[in-house]
């Protein structure tokens, strides 16, 4: 409206008598009638009687025969003025575009979660709860936490049953047959026996950690990866994160967009299985350098995924990869029996070698009195205390996650690590509908999202099934580390 005002003035002439034409004498024009009548108002003072479509020539306010006298160059220059500023508004909204979109999603959503109360027929209540290790997320359940739900949401079909988790020899000797099948009748947990084993909420350690992240490295520079014990879901994680979080200005930027443009790197770059103190001391073949350039350590959060250790011993023992233990006849087991040769029963332990992965580089002392590419633990129970106390107790950004939680409350857990690194959610969440790791070489076997929410909420087979001997039952209960089953709620035996 403003142009097309501005191009029927003559802006350098200080009294200007423009021909009005811009009006028809046509009766259904009533826009124009309206305009006519406001400007006529302005500048020759209201008509004696409204125009009549039947006569042109001797009504002098009649649209065709209309003048409007332009008294002086403000009016011109205010409009000229308001032009300028629509232009350079919108060059700035195509500039910061993206940035104007994410601010306004953002602000919807706060909005949303602010007025809406309940979603999925629970309430939305968060808080966060200072632990000794600093804020625990405390969220009830924005997700509806039935299982028949989680795998609406996911898009599973349960009609054609499930694979259980199996050994890689078993699956290998499957697939030797003919039509081989694993698969089982489907029976779902109930929601009583998960929250009994891993309460109502998803339990997040270090949130409070998140700001400063944030602070000390710059955005396009943020990097998150996984980090955690064989097992422990490091790569559903991964997956996970890049299929719904992304770093935008990361993304933006051409320099960094070639290495990681998601910003959701697959480890972190000192190795997602090695000990915390292989960071800074030690770059991971995959991760730590990409395309020849070394990933600056302190610009990746480590998200550390942490497993309930009686179930992440039952997975041990059918994947064991890097850890060398005795375990022919029982798996788990801590305490020797009577089968076990060149042992008393109760005498001592099953211990544990593992086999980290290392590259030592620069001139930083060595992590240990030696760079040991082999470590002995008492028990692969104490290789879990020993491994995740360390990041627990850690002095730099971190979040430590559980597993059980990308089954029970995917999306809040993976929006809470997004955020906290930087990152933006895309708008449709999306799962891991089979296995993460795939089915070659030591994965095979490995548990899709199916099996494993079924196995993972089974309260029998976790507490009756799993440690089977009355002395691997005492070790555990007098050996794990409580303040880790007390922060992350897992249940004792």
């Amino acid at each position: 409206i403003i142009l097309k005002f501005i191009i029927q003035i003559e802006l350098f002439s200080p009294t200007t008598v423009v021909n009005h034409n811009i009006f028809r004498s046509n009766a259904h024009d009533a826009v124009h009638a309206s305009i006519y009548y406001h400007h006529i108002a302005i500048t020759m003072g209201p008509p004696s009687k409204p125009p009549s479509s039947g006569t042109r020539n001797g009504n002098p306010h009649h649209p065709n025969n209309a003048k409007i006298l332009v008294i002086s160059h403000s009016t011109a220059w205010v409009l000229s003025f308001l032009v300028i500023m629509t232009f350079c508004l919108q060059m700035v909204l195509f500039i910061y575009h993206d940035d104007f979109l994410m601010k306004m999603n953002s602000l919807e959503k706060e909005i949303s979660d602010e007025f809406s109360g309940v979603y999925n027929g629970a309430a939305n209540t968060e808080q966060l709860m200072r632990s000794d290790s600093g804020l625990v997320l405390d969220r009830k359940n924005t997700y509806s936490m039935e299982p028949i739900d989680i795998l609406k949401r996911a898009g599973v079909d349960t009609s054609s049953g499930f694979q259980r988790p199996v050994t890689g020899g078993e699956y290998r000797a499957a697939v030797k047959k003919k039509n081989p099948s694993l698969n089982q009748d489907v029976v779902l947990p109930s929601v009583e026996d998960i929250q009994a084993l891993y309460g109502s909420e998803p339990r997040i350690v270090g949130l409070e950690q998140c700001e400063a992240f944030r602070a000390a490295v710059p955005p396009e520079r943020r990097l998150m990866g996984p980090a955690g014990l064989f097992n422990s879901a490091t790569n559903l994680l991964n997956k996970l994160l890049k299929l719904n979080c992304v770093n935008r200005a990361r993304k933006q930027k051409p320099e960094y967009s070639r290495f990681i443009p998601t910003g959701m790197a697959l480890q972190v770059p000192w190795g997602k299985h090695n000990p915390i103190t292989w960071r800074l001391h030690h770059e991971a073949q995959l991760g730590g350098v990409v395309a020849g350039q070394q990933v600056p350590q302190t610009d990746v959060l480590p998200i550390v995924m942490i497993k309930d250790p009686i179930t992440w011993m039952s997975s041990l023992c059918r994947h064991p990869y890097s850890a060398r233990f005795r375990h022919r006849h029982l798996c788990p087991n801590l305490v020797p029996d009577e089968k076990d040769k060149g042992k008393r029963p109760g005498d001592k332990t099953i211990n544990v070698i593992v086999r980290f992965a290392t590259k030592h580089y620069g001139s930083d002392p060595l992590p240990g009195p030696t760079n040991k590419t082999f470590v002995d633990y008492d028990t692969i129970l104490d290789f879990w205390s020993i491994w995740y106390k360390q990041y627990l107790d850690a002095d730099f950004p971190r979040l430590m996650i559980r597993f059980e939680d990308l089954l029970f409350h995917a999306e809040e857990t993976i929006t809470e690590v997004c955020e906290c690194g930087g990152g933006t959610m895309n708008s449709v969440f999306r799962y891991v509908e089979d296995s993460a790791k795939g089915q070659k070489g030591p994965h095979a076997g490995s548990a899709g999202f199916l099996a494993s929410l079924i196995t993972y909420g089974n309260r029998t087979l976790r507490m009756n099934e799993t440690l089977t001997t009355h002395a691997d039952v005492e070790y555990f209960r007098t050996h794990v580390d409580q303040d880790l089953m007390n922060i992350f709620s897992y249940s004792s035996l």
